[in-house]
């Protein structure tokens, strides 16, 4: 298990203006990760965005990772005159196009999720092949406005990717000799969700759920990613161990293993273990209970 808070975690100030992958300067916080024994791969971050010079842009791309978006403040762009407003919560599929995106304003979370490559963190891939894997591109193409731009060995002719792609591609064909691929799209675009629209149903004393979707990005009965929230109010919710899940608190209160933690605590129960939350006080909690492949 994992837990952070948000006023306790050291916020990582990046100027990326000029760099490789992306134009940004912005204040990040890395929360939570995990390279699981299953091969699911996670990241959840905390971005506050700049505006005027230092905001935010990326050119309309696509990835063959998973995506959930929440919009702790302000409203989130991610596609022209399309934003996600202060409260709710957008699922980003793999292999669904999105953008061009201004970012310049607000604090977002962002978890970012794939199996066996889809989504490339920690040392299988991003520690142990990321230096060689942009000097290789380097050597190739260049990196312009977050675009990686070469020539396409089996047509001579100019093509242009989204940097980061262009960058999983090499680290995996680096790690497994193989190509790449971003899937073809289950689902056509990313998908807003509004959580208040959706209503609680009560579980057991002092538990309440709502839910708000699943999404099958992968194959089987356990292939799907859901997305709901929980509410305590003197009862016991328990994140099972069949699956990895997040799940973060929105008013203090929170409870686990008799330590009370403030609002904006997220906690990750890897799959293998489970976690019993409880209150001290009414908390709701937003909750994404992750896919399992076998």
């Amino acid at each position: 298990m994992q837990i952070a808070t948000v006023s306790e975690v050291a916020p990582d100030v990046r100027n990326r203006a000029g760099s490789d992958l992306r134009q940004a300067k912005t204040i990040r916080q890395s929360l939570l990760a995990d390279d699981a024994a299953d091969g699911l791969t996670l990241t959840v971050n905390r971005t506050q965005w700049q505006s005027g010079e230092d905001a935010t842009s990326t050119p309309r791309h696509r990835h063959a990772f998973q995506q959930i978006r929440w919009a702790e403040t302000g409203r989130i762009n991610y596609e022209p005159d399309k934003y996600i407003e202060a409260g709710d919560i957008a699922y980003f599929p793999k292999g669904a196009w999105y953008g061009p995106q201004v970012r310049d304003e607000g604090i977002s979370i962002t978890f970012q999720f794939g199996f066996n490559g889809e989504k490339q963190h920690g040392s299988k891939f991003w520690d142990q092949y990321q230096e060689a894997a942009l000097a290789n591109l380097k050597a190739r193409g260049s990196f312009e406005r977050g675009l990686y731009i070469d020539t396409d060995p089996a047509t001579g002719e100019r093509r242009e990717r989204d940097s980061v792609d262009a960058l999983y591609a090499e680290q995996y064909m680096m790690h497994t000799g193989r190509e790449f691929a971003i899937p073809s799209a289950g689902y056509d675009a990313p998908i807003a969700l509004h959580p208040p629209a959706f209503d609680y149903y009560k579980t057991c004393d002092g538990v309440e759920m709502k839910h708000f979707g699943c999404f099958y990005d992968h194959p089987g009965p356990d292939g799907d990613i859901r997305l709901g929230m929980v509410r305590l109010s003197g009862g016991t919710f328990t994140c099972p161990e069949d699956r990895a899940h997040v799940l973060w608190s929105l008013e203090p209160g929170l409870v686990i293993d008799g330590t009370e933690y403030r609002e904006h605590t997220y906690v990750y129960s890897p799959r293998g273990e489970s976690v019993d939350l409880t209150s001290t006080s009414p908390v709701e909690a937003h909750l994404i209970t992750f896919p399992r492949l076998d």
